[in-house]
């Protein structure tokens, strides 16, 4: 079908490539959340204020990242099953791709305005300040942090641009698979759903005629 490449795969391969990464990434910052909740410590992925927060903000916060990492994976795992239950399973992850982009630019003003993943300059300083044993950056070692932070987010932003069309796309092919007409010899077209490949291998064959036997 014309528009049902990206780059060196189908769209729905593309996309379902994309979900499993995202739900992988997902289930790493809950892990990383959960490891500093526990330990009663800052998560390394996700960013809080400079100033120690009132302990029922604290909480709060905590429950809404969970809230959300939850929401995030269970969208990519509908992309998953979206082949058996239609091309609607893959709205709720645009629409998360479409959210992750405008809050991550967001977040280039106010680190918590990103969702829970969303690389953040101050998580990138202090990576690279525990990598020197807690040292202060300064001067050059500064300059280099930040560079790679600006390399390290813009393509993080491209890889969801990516995600976001790929799923759009996916969403239209599939949406025009499930509708595409079948013509008949007289020149009219009759819409016809037609059964996925995984329905169609469950079918049972039309029964075959009896063999013949000389009498």
């Amino acid at each position: 079908m014309p528009g049902a490449q990206s780059l060196c795969c189908h769209v729905h391969t593309a996309t379902r490539v994309s979900a499993v990464f995202y739900l992988a990434c997902n289930l790493l910052v809950g892990v990383d959340l959960t490891v500093g909740t526990v330990r009663g410590k800052d998560p390394l992925i996700i960013s809080y204020t400079e100033q120690k927060p009132a302990h029922g903000y604290r909480l709060f916060d905590i429950g809404t990242n969970i809230m959300m990492l939850v929401l995030m994976s269970l969208s990519s795992v509908l992309v998953l099953i979206s082949h058996r239950k239609g091309p609607l399973c893959i709205v709720p992850f645009g629409l998360f791709m479409c959210l992750d982009v405008a809050l991550s630019l967001l977040s280039l003003f106010a680190a918590p305005w990103g969702l829970p993943g969303t690389p953040t300059y101050r998580n990138a300083l202090q990576i690279a300040a525990n990598l020197k044993g807690g040292v202060r950056l300064e001067g050059e070692e500064l300059t280099h942090v930040t560079m790679i932070f600006g390399v390290v987010f813009v393509l993080y932003i491209l890889l969801k641009v990516y995600m976001l069309q790929v799923a759009v796309r996916s969403y239209y092919v599939m949406k025009e698979a499930g509708r595409s007409p079948v013509y008949c010899a007289d020149g009219n077209n009759v819409g016809v759903k037609l059964p996925s490949y995984d329905d169609a291998l469950k079918m049972k064959a039309e029964t075959l005629p009896p063999a013949y036997q000389e009498t």
